[in-house]
């Protein structure tokens, strides 16, 4: 699994909480101002190269789903910071965070 952009994430948000959806649907999805159509559809192929969205086609378009969940997806960035930031520690990761906040943060 790759880390996605900000952008990417968005996008992941928006198809994960819809199962599947063209990219008008997504679009729908976002507050003003919209980014363009063209925005959207390249991402979601750029989505498409790093193997986490996958396609089938419907009349002149497509429909997008996940190729991963959500839960998978944050499973691997809790991995990523663990190991990136804290020598592969949970107890420094979980020391970290509740040094850093309070357990109502977490509710």
């Amino acid at each position: 699994m790759t880390n996605l952009t900000p952008i990417e994430e968005k996008i992941m948000l928006k198809l994960w909480s819809l199962e599947e959806a063209t990219v008008q649907q997504l679009l729908d999805l976002y507050e003003d101002p919209k980014p363009a159509f063209n925005t959207v559809s390249t991402q979601i192929r750029i989505l498409e190269k790093k193997k986490v969205v996958g396609h089938r086609k419907k009349g002149r378009g497509y429909i997008y789903f996940p190729k991963i969940d959500q839960l998978s997806y944050q499973n691997y960035l809790i991995e990523h910071v663990k190991n990136s930031y804290f020598n592969g520690s949970t107890n420094e990761l979980i020391s970290h965070l509740s040094a850093t906040r309070s357990i109502n943060d977490f509710l």
